[in-house]
């Protein structure tokens, strides 16, 4: 397993994961509607109230849009280190942009107050988000923007998450930890900001020995330095939570079976 790396081969994963991001956002998706069909479409907590739901890593399509018509919600966080290139990215269309960067100034001051919970969700609010739409397809932005006061952006790391322990109801986290610095911090912290009873939505694809030796790209992939098993997973949340909602996807049903021997599904309550 890797689950540390120095400062200059994270830089390097994340100059390749704008490179990588660019291309996507032509795509508007990048396997979120494969990891919603995984969840089985996020039942496990279909109909709960979260105070705050906090996606960590939340790239530009983010995951969180396709539990937006299955939960209750007041406040929406999306972390990202690269959240500042994904909405200002050229591929996005200008007046979109424009007009949510001009509400970002305007909204500074109030971004982190309470603010009025959101009690009503249309369908076809939820069909927007969750709908490739030709010209306009940053789905971080479109919350941001259709979700006045109710969305803060941040660029943290992972590992320094910039919340108060407990504050967060539900966290997000798909395909995010294989990208990351370093891991066990990034466990610590998602871990301090979830309160008791709060759930942990993981997704993470998994590598050991067997891969590494038959799969040489596994070793030079830049953009993915963290390996992580599913011991690993294990260990981290034993005696922590409890499932509410647990798979663990064999090779063949993974997105990349010649890298990944399986691939970790789970939801997860904490004790």
């Amino acid at each position: 397993m890797i689950t540390k790396v120095d400062r200059e081969t994270w830089l390097r994963a994340q100059e390749f994961e704008k490179t990588f991001a660019a291309d996507r956002l032509k795509d508007g998706d990048d396997w979120n509607d494969w990891w919603a069909a995984n969840f089985n479409g996020y039942q496990a907590i279909s109909g709960k109230y979260f105070k705050n739901v906090l996606e960590v890593g939340c790239g530009p399509h983010t995951n969180v849009r396709f539990l937006l018509n299955k939960i209750q919600y007041d406040r929406i966080f999306l972390e990202d280190p690269l959240i500042q290139f994904y909405i200002t990215h050229p591929f996005v269309r200008q007046s979109v942009a424009v007009n949510a960067m001009g509400r970002m100034g305007r909204l500074r001051a109030n971004l982190r107050s309470t603010g009025v919970p959101l009690t009503v969700r249309t369908k076809r609010f939820v069909k927007r988000l969750t709908t490739k739409t030709s010209g306009e397809l940053n789905y971080a932005l479109r919350l941001f923007h259709e979700q006045t006061g109710k969305v803060d952006l941040s660029s943290s790391k992972l590992e320094a998450l910039p919340y108060a322990d407990s504050s967060m109801d539900l966290v997000i986290c798909i395909n995010v930890l294989d990208h990351v610095n370093d891991c066990d911090a990034c466990i610590e912290q998602m871990d301090r900001v979830l309160r008791v009873g709060g759930y942990l939505v993981l997704g993470q694809d998994l590598t050991n020995g067997e891969n590494l030796q038959n799969c040489p790209e596994c070793k030079t992939d830049i953009g993915h330095p963290i390996k992580i098993d599913h011991p690993y997973i294990v260990a981290a949340l034993d005696r922590k939570y409890k499932a509410a909602f647990e798979r663990l996807l064999e090779r063949h049903e993974g997105r990349s079976p010649s890298a990944h021997y399986a691939t970790y599904v789970g939801i997860v309550q904490k004790l």
